[in-house]
């Protein structure tokens, strides 16, 4: 049976969203330390189609609509990725490195066989509207989090620096970011280097038991 989570009106922050998964993505925005506006404009579509995206991330040019497992529809969606994507020829001169991203969030991927695994959250999973697949980072010379694109030149959305040379790209696939916990990137990486050294240790510990 499906849960839903997307129908529960729910306050958080001082903010009343229509669903109890926009907060929970409020909450998980506020732990990677990502400012975040509710709603904060109706949009014309070059369809003509009206649209209210969930939230506008104001420091890195970027949009998330927030997608529950009862609302499959994303033509709006979509169709504003596309529309604020770059278009310039050569360099870009966008405001954002890209033009805007656009983002869709889903109900957190559940893994009860994932260290910290809780029924209701599970961890972050997201999507690029249109174009490029979406990775999460963090900026070396402001130290903000954010998504990116792997499309060159990698430059921080927020202060244009660039990302380095061999900057880490994290998928939601690595399930990385705990959902609704406030969890920050650099606690995410202490904890997946503690569960990578704990599983080096068991496959240690069971090469010295198959010696006997």
């Amino acid at each position: 049976m499906t849960e839903s989570i997307e129908a529960v009106p729910t306050i958080y922050a001082g903010t009343r969203f229509r669903s109890r998964l926009e907060a929970d993505w409020a909450v998980t925005l506020d732990g990677l330390g990502i400012l975040w506006e509710y709603e904060p404009e109706l949009i014309v579509l070059p369809s003509g189609a009206h649209y209210l995206p969930d939230f506008w991330l104001p420091e890195v040019g970027t949009w998330l609509e927030v997608k529950g497992p009862n609302t499959p529809r994303q033509e709006k969606v979509t169709e504003l990725g596309k529309a604020r994507a770059c278009r310039c020829d050569g360099a870009c001169s966008c405001r954002w490195p890209g033009g805007e991203l656009v983002l869709l969030g889903w109900p957190s991927h559940r893994s009860p066989n994932q260290t910290g695994y809780r029924a209701r959250y599970g961890h972050a999973w997201w999507g690029a509207a249109y174009g490029p697949s979406a990775y999460l980072t963090e900026c070396p010379s402001c130290g903000r989090t954010h998504w990116v694109t792997m499309r060159r030149p990698w430059q921080c959305r927020g202060c244009r620096a660039s990302l380095g040379a061999t900057p880490r790209f994290y998928s939601p696939a690595e399930q990385l970011i705990r959902f609704g916990e406030r969890d920050s990137l650099a606690s995410a990486r202490v904890e997946e280097d503690m569960r990578r050294l704990a599983e080096e240790e068991e496959l240690a510990e069971a090469g010295d038991d198959d010696g006997w």
